[in-house]
């Protein structure tokens, strides 16, 4: 074994102590931050509920002449995808998973033909796509959104950007990409047809029996299905969001769980090499003392 310095060996074992203090304090406060992201999600998730409940029954009365954002293309020439990213690292797989999940649906999508256009929303997406993301048009791009508060500009802005391209007929679906919580240590990679809504709806509507459907006055439909399509759609990527947000903090303290353990395993293994090398230095010592004592009776 190669001769060890003390003083080297010393130092490395304390800033091994003060990493180890860091990412357990990490922990912590994305144990804290958990707790309330976790509660945001399960608040949000009546309301998002009861909305497709109401949009379900009401779905009854809808045809794509009424309003096209339920009629499904018979082909499918353009896609666009909304990717919900963290604006932050230190959290594991979370980026990276949802990131690759998304190029290998683009490269789905591009070997049958179809054009896929981005809607990005966190800083991890965005930094990533605009380095790698050739062939890919990216039609907006929201950073720092996941602050204390959640950025509702990004969602309403996504959510009228892709109805109107729906509308308009440059792109023929939408989906929604985002990590959600299984339990509160794991998360997956979550993809939902966010348009057209006939496709969301297709299991509520074979649901419904004809007396659970709402009576509506013709007169107000236009209103109406504005309105609640637009509250609908907002709220979705709302939600998506929450969810990330609530996934990102899990995976955060999932990776300063583990960066705490692996701190403590290597404060371990330099201790033990610092006492090794310690007590490897005292005999050397004794051996220099007992030979310098043997040479001094020899001289004598």
């Amino acid at each position: 074994m190669a001769k060890l310095n003390l003083k080297d060996i010393k130092r490395k074992i304390q800033g091994l102590k003060n990493t180890k203090r860091i990412t357990n304090a990490m922990k912590l406060i994305a144990a804290a931050k958990l707790k309330s992201a976790y509660e945001a999600a399960e608040l949000a998730r009546p309301y998002s509920e009861k909305l497709y409940e109401v949009l379900g029954r009401f779905a009854h009365h809808i045809d794509p002449s009424v309003h096209p954002l339920f009629e499904v293309r018979e082909e499918i020439k353009s896609v666009d995808i909304i990717l919900i990213t963290a604006d932050r690292g230190l959290c594991g797989a979370f980026n990276s998973s949802i990131i690759k999940y998304a190029e290998r649906k683009i490269q789905e999508l591009q070997s049958q033909g179809i054009k896929v256009n981005l809607h990005l929303i966190g800083r991890k997406g965005v930094q990533y796509f605009e380095k790698h993301g050739k062939g890919v048009n990216v039609v907006l791009k929201f950073d720092h959104v996941f602050r204390k508060t959640i950025d509702f500009t990004a969602v309403k802005t996504v959510g009228q950007s892709v109805k109107e391209r729906f509308l308009k007929g440059e792109t023929d679906k939408v989906l929604l990409l985002h990590n959600q919580l299984r339990t509160k240590t794991t998360y997956f990679v979550q993809e939902k047809v966010f348009l057209p809504l006939a496709e969301i709806l297709v299991e509520e509507l074979e649901g419904e029996s004809p007396e659970a459907v709402y009576e509506l006055e013709v007169k107000n439909i236009e209103t109406f299905v504005e309105n609640l399509l637009q509250r609908y759609l907002n709220f979705q990527i709302y939600r998506a969001m929450l969810e990330s947000n609530a996934a990102e903090q899990a995976a955060r303290m999932m990776a300063m769980e583990n960066a705490t353990k692996n701190a403590e395993d290597a404060i371990k293994k330099w201790t033990h090499l610092y006492n090794f090398a310690r007590q490897e230095a005292i005999t050397n010592e004794l051996i220099d003392i007992v030979n310098a004592v043997e040479a001094l009776k020899q001289s004598g």
